[in-house]
């Protein structure tokens, strides 16, 4: 059937709640138990008594509508269904918006939540002692620290680890842990190096690295108490299963035994108590 305009979408309307007639004209016109409000009496199809009424026989106010005469309860109101006019504002269904249905310069105020958001920070919050000498330890951060963020809900407390939740996720990594002797000014350090270790088989095996190390002049110059390492990269996961750790060593100055330690904040290795803060952390933040 030709039509002039814009084209009308054929066979949507709303079904309203059902009515139950009465010794009454008037009936209020309710959508899953909430008030409705048709624009125009002109939008509304009733239909009484098998009988489809005519728009010039009934009347609306709201969301009141009024029939044509007074019904009673032996009457039946089969349906009334609205159809709204061309132009009329309508809710798409749920997912059925595809991004090709988008602009490409889109601005959004307020907070657009992700649903896959993921980020992960644990800091170091009570210092690490009595370490080896020149013997490589993972940084326990659960007996001596603090999980502040874990959207997923993936350290693992067993291997000190987290575990990305991607399996193809592209990863921002940053590490920040500082080392120092266990007794301040003796010994001095040597030589420190650190790494975030990645693995798949839970470290049975090393996959890939990111280091930070640290020297002194030579052993008689070795006047630093404490090292301070700070890494960061883009890490992009290639398999399921891709946890991270940080582990470090230390070489104090001289050749006796000596022991040293994972500084958790600024005061355990310096005197500026009033500058405070923490020093060993490790991050892991989803951005692709």
């Amino acid at each position: 059937m030709p039509y002039i305009g814009k084209q009308p979408t054929i066979g949507e309307f709303v079904e309203l709640d059902a009515l139950t007639a009465s010794a009454t004209a008037d009936y209020a016109l309710t959508r899953n138990g909430a008030a409705y409000y048709p624009e125009t009496v002109n939008n509304l199809l009733v239909s009484i008594n098998g009988v489809i009424q005519a728009g010039s026989t009934m009347s609306l106010l709201g969301n009141t509508l009024t029939v044509g005469a007074t019904l009673s309860s032996s009457d039946v109101i089969d349906f009334v269904r609205v159809f709204g006019n061309v132009g009329n504002v309508v809710t798409p269904t749920d997912g059925s918006v595809t991004s090709a249905k988008l602009d490409t310069n889109i601005e959004i105020s307020g907070i657009l939540t992700e649903p896959n958001k993921e980020y992960f920070q644990v800091d170091l919050t009570t210092t690490q002692s009595g370490i080896t000498d020149a013997t490589f330890a993972i940084v326990d951060f659960n007996t001596n620290g603090t999980v502040k963020y874990d959207t997923k809900s993936n350290f693992d407390a067993s291997t000190n680890s987290y575990e990305l939740d991607s399996a193809d996720g592209v990863y921002w990594v940053e590490y920040s842990l500082a080392i120092t002797s266990d007794t301040a000014g003796s010994p001095e350090l040597i030589t420190s190096t650190s790494a975030a270790e990645f693995s798949t088989d839970n470290f049975s095996s090393i996959n890939s690295r990111i280091s930070e190390f640290t020297r002194s002049l030579n052993a008689a110059d070795a006047y630093e108490v404490s090292h301070h390492h700070k890494r960061s990269t883009i890490f992009k996961a290639t398999s399921s299963g891709t946890k991270i750790r940080l582990q470090a060593t230390c070489n104090p100055a001289g050749n006796q035994a000596s022991t040293y330690r994972f500084a958790h904040n600024i005061s355990t290795q310096s005197s500026f108590a009033d500058l405070d803060g923490t020093v060993t952390s490790l991050i892991v933040m989803r951005i692709a």
